[in-house]
């Protein structure tokens, strides 16, 4: 009965005559005990001494049950008893201390305090129109909702279901290393209904019940425009809710209606699906070679034509501001010092960053979500961009952990991606997780939830590579039409285009229009069609190459002026500072519509770099600036040339068709590679062999090794989610090999490569500045034993040039040479010997016929070294390994690569060796090992 009694309108409401309303206020203060009894009958809810006699309490009570669905007004657990007291609190709400409890008998009472306001800036970031009066009146009705909710979530364990942990990210102790207590993955205040929210999952959950069953506009309707609303805000934990709740037969709750500003930034009606992106290492500079993860929702076009430049694409980026890249940048990246944040930008912005100026290939992947996943994406993509501040931590929570932390979000089915390691989760380990992860199609097909799509955003160096082969073949075929002596001019402007000095290259250009018109003046009248689209080919390929060296430039100038910039040291431009900026501005949604975030992070460098006072360049960096400066007049003469050309003899030639024959030949090329290679990455791999040693004439012992990487991914390997192929990374790879034998087995030797790197790559021929430029490199650091070693443990480092003397356009197949020093420590428990010397070294890889990247390897290398210590003097070391690397498919969900190897190593001194002739039964003094072995590999 005591329910029926509700306030008819808001507090605030002027529809009543004033002693109407006196009246009826008077009619409810003696009803006090026959409402207070009511409440008890029909909810189990007590309220006792001065709650009983507080008419306002009584009414906010009444007005919070009848907020909740009917069948959740009586909550589970018994009686509950509301106890007022006099001491004021923020919001009139405990906080868990023993000043100031919030439960106490086991859930038994809920205690009210005297209401004061709170600076908590989030529990009253949507209340700023809102009265105190009215204040007071909201947070005694949420504290009602409060109370019960956490019955409800006692009783039902909603708060522990992954469905919820996994919005806000929360983690269970010893769930994690280092993890000691119940904590929450977002970091920031303003992802909470308030402060209470963040210190469990359940007190998230129901603090959140309190907003969105009793919302600012709830008593006031003008309290919020639409947009911020918590409805249309807070989408995902909503849903869960309302999910919740139905299944336990508790209610339904209404749907969000409109919300202009989600709605039309979304389209979700016009949604095609959903792409990872994953940002390729260059090959050449070692920085990138991780990778860098980002998601692109793709939309079907619509009536408004939207330009490729202007599609969305979401980052996973640390927030690290203009702070310098030193040191200290290094260690806040690995320690947590930054947030990773979730940022809304365009294609076009990616593309100037990553395609241009750090010159990275971008592959492409498709996420196979359901509708209902997909426009979850969506919505969770909405709030983490407002919201989702994570801890960023470069080994373990990164742009990888923050891709599949925003896709548990959406996933239906209480389906869940587990990361692919606990201490290191890598960027192409995570696609390789996506890809294993097999969901139901609409067709009732089970397929993989990523999916390679054979057509990358190709950066433009990796396009310039290719124009360079497209050049080469051009001007084959046009030798084959044209007669020598008229195609001797283009191949002169060619050569003079192939130069690293920006001012040859320009004069090439200011010759191409003239060596041009002569070769297709020259053309027999039956070819002429052939050879103009191949002389228009030819120029739109030469400008690709300088577009590169352009960007390569820009990229320099950019450098240099951040670099001028903080040699002044500024205090502006700290990573928390730029967080905190970020935070204000998406907090009012409609203040946000009014002002234009840049958010690219290249453009907002620029900006700081233009305004700001900079120190003079240095002589180094002035020799860069007149050089990028020089380089830009050569593009300029480039472009001049292929419009006088396209305006006047190729003018026939419809580019359009061009561009399009173009990215089919890129297109086609990139799914023949894509059947033939790898699909997963290197990381985590581990190969059991056995085989025999022969340590000596007519000696022979089996053994077995075991070989576990974090990272091995070797010089040429075809793989859909690793590096380039022209480079090798190996971390943590090590190799374990013992003899088996009765009892304990006799370990041999072992072997651990602590990180490892080589790119064969060189600079392209117009951006290659030193002798350097046009080799490959390569260095290693790692330890070994060998038992049968004087001295058994060494440690060693060693670097060198590596020089190609033949290889295909993807590296499947090269040839060699290296050139380098190499450092060791050798020691035992009495003695220790360091050692120096070079290196030099052969590597060649024969890609065999069928899928895997299946391929012949041989590696050697010759040490010649100078040892200190006890027994000082020149030794040497020679080791080669010839391997087969055989991929036999896939069987069942594992991917079978066998591996049967054969391997020569020996050491010892030169020095009382006669000679081949003379002593042809056995190497030169020293020890050497002689192994056979199959290796076997499941991934």
């Amino acid at each position: 009965m005591g329910l029926l009694v509700l306030l008819a309108l808001p507090v605030g409401a002027r529809a009543q005559e004033p002693s109407q309303a006196a009246n009826e206020a008077q009619d409810a203060e003696l009803n006090l005990p026959s409402r207070v009894a009511a409440l008890e009958a029909s909810t189990g809810i007590i309220l006792r001494d001065a709650a009983a006699r507080d008419a306002a309490l009584i009414s906010d009570v009444e007005a919070g049950l009848a907020a909740l669905p009917p069948a959740m007004r009586r909550p589970p657990g018994g009686r509950l008893e509301f106890v007022l007291h006099p001491e004021p609190a923020p919001l009139g709400l405990g906080d868990g201390s023993e000043a100031r409890p919030d439960w106490s008998g086991d859930r038994e009472q809920f205690h009210l305090y005297r209401y004061a306001p709170t600076q908590e800036r989030r529990a009253t970031l949507r209340l700023s129109r809102l009265t105190e009066v009215e204040a007071e009146h909201l947070w005694r009705r949420r504290a009602v909702v409060h109370a019960v909710m956490q019955r409800w979530d006692d009783a039902k364990r909603w708060s522990r279901r992954r469905q919820w942990r996994r919005l806000d990210g929360w983690i269970l102790p010893f769930e994690r290393p280092l993890t000691w207590k119940e904590s929450a993955s977002i970091t920031y205040a303003g992802a909470f209904s308030r402060a209470r929210g963040q210190v469990s999952a359940s007190l998230d959950l129901v603090t959140f019940a309190e907003e969105l069953f009793i919302p600012a506009e709830s008593l006031r309707a003008d309290a919020l425009p639409v947009d911020d609303q918590v409805r249309c805000q807070e989408l995902s934990k909503a849903r869960a809710l309302s999910e919740f709740l139905a299944q336990a037969h508790l209610g339904d709750l209404p749907g969000r209606g409109d919300c202009p500003a989600f709605d039309a930034w979304a389209e979700a009606d016009a949604l095609s699906h959903l792409e990872v992106l994953l940002v390729a290492a260059t090959g050449r500079q070692p920085q990138s070679l991780f990778g860098h993860i980002l998601l692109r929702p793709v939309w079907r076009e619509g009536t408004v034509v939207q330009g490729p430049g202007f599609e969305r694409v979401v980052q996973l980026v640390a927030l690290t501001g203009l702070e310098s890249k030193g040191l200290g940048y290094l260690v806040k990246g690995m320690t947590g010092g930054y947030s990773t944040v979730f940022l809304t930008g365009t294609l076009g912005d990616i593309a100037h960053e990553s395609l241009e100026l750090e010159q990275r290939t971008i592959r492409r992947f498709r996420l196979n979500l359901t509708p209902g996943e997909a426009r979850r994406m969506l919505e969770r993509t909405w709030e983490l961009e407002r919201r989702g501040y994570l801890g960023y931590y470069f080994f373990t929570d990164n742009c990888a952990a923050a891709l599949l932390f925003l896709l548990n979000g959406a996933l239906e089915d209480d389906r869940h991606v587990r990361a692919p390691g606990t201490l290191w989760v890598l960027p192409t380990a995570t696609l390789d997780t996506l890809a294993k992860t097999e969901v139901v199609d609409a067709d009732g097909r089970a397929v993989s939830l990523l999916e390679h799509v054979p057509d990358a955003f190709e950066s433009t160096g990796d396009r310039a590579r290719r124009a360079l082969t497209e050049q080469e073949q051009l001007l084959t075929k046009l030798a084959t039409l044209l007669p020598a002596q008229a195609l001797a001019p283009l191949r002169g402007v060619h050569r003079l285009l192939q130069s690293a000095e920006p001012d040859v290259r320009r004069d090439g250009y200011e010759h191409l229009t003239h060596a041009v018109t002569t070769a297709l003046d020259s053309a027999r009248p039956t070819s002429r069609a052939e050879v103009r689209e191949a002389l228009h080919a030819y120029v739109a390929h030469a400008v690709r190459v300088e577009r590169a060296a352009v960007d390569r430039a820009e990229a320099e100038k950019l450098t240099i002026d951040r670099e001028r910039l903080l040699a002044l040291d500024l205090k502006e431009g700290k990573a928390a500072d730029g967080a905190l900026d970020r935070q204000r501005l998406f907090e009012r949604e409609d203040a946000l519509q009014r002002k234009l975030a840049v958010l690219d992070r290249t453009a907002v460098l620029q900006q700081a770099l233009d305004a700001a006072t900079k120190r003079p360049p240095t002589p180094e960096e002035l020799k860069v600036l007149v050089r990028a400066e020089r380089t830009e007049a050569a593009f300029a003469a480039a472009t001049d040339a292929q419009g006088l050309l396209n305006d006047g003899p190729l003018a026939d030639v419809d580019p359009r068709a061009f561009l399009a024959r173009d990215h089919a030949r890129k297109t086609e090329g990139e799914a023949t590679w894509a059947r033939g290679a790898l699909r997963e990455s290197g990381a985590s791999r581990t190969v059991v062999s056995a085989g025999m040693d022969f340590p000596g004439v007519g000696d022979a012992r089996p053994v077995v090794s075991l070989r576990t990487s974090a990272m091995n991914e070797a010089l040429g390997d075809a793989r859909l989610h690793g590096f380039q192929s022209s480079s090798e990374l190996r971390v943590l790879d090590g190799e374990l090999s013992v003899e088996p034998r009765w009892g304990v087995p006799r370990i041999l030797g072992s072997r651990l490569t602590l990180v490892g790197y080589r790119t064969l790559l060189p600079e392209l021929p117009q951006q290659q500045r030193s002798v350097s430029d046009a080799l490959g490199w390569g260095a290693e650091a790692g330890m070994s034993t060998d038992s049968e070693r004087l001295l058994p443990y060494r440690m060693s480092v060693q670097a060198e040039a590596l020089g190609v003397v033949a290889s295909s356009e993807r590296f499947d197949t090269f040839l060699a040479v290296g050139l380098g020093a190499r450092a060791t420590m050798d020691w035992s428990a009495f003695q220790n010997a360091p050692a120096v010397g070079p290196r030099l070294s052969l590597s060649h890889r024969a890609g065999l016929p069928g899928p895997g990247g299946s391929a012949l390897r041989l590696e050697a290398a010759y040490v010649p070294a100078w040892r200190a210590g006890t027994t000082s003097g020149f030794t040497h070391e020679a080791d080669a390994t010839l391997q087969v690397e055989w991929y036999l498919g896939r069987v069942a969900h594992w991917s079978v690569l066998l591996t049967p190897r054969a391997q020569v190593h020996w050491e010892g001194r030169l020095a009382s060796w006669s000679g081949p002739a003379n002593n042809r039964a056995s190497l030169p003094e020293g020890w050497a090992r002689r192994r056979l072995a199959l290796g076997v590999e499941l991934r």
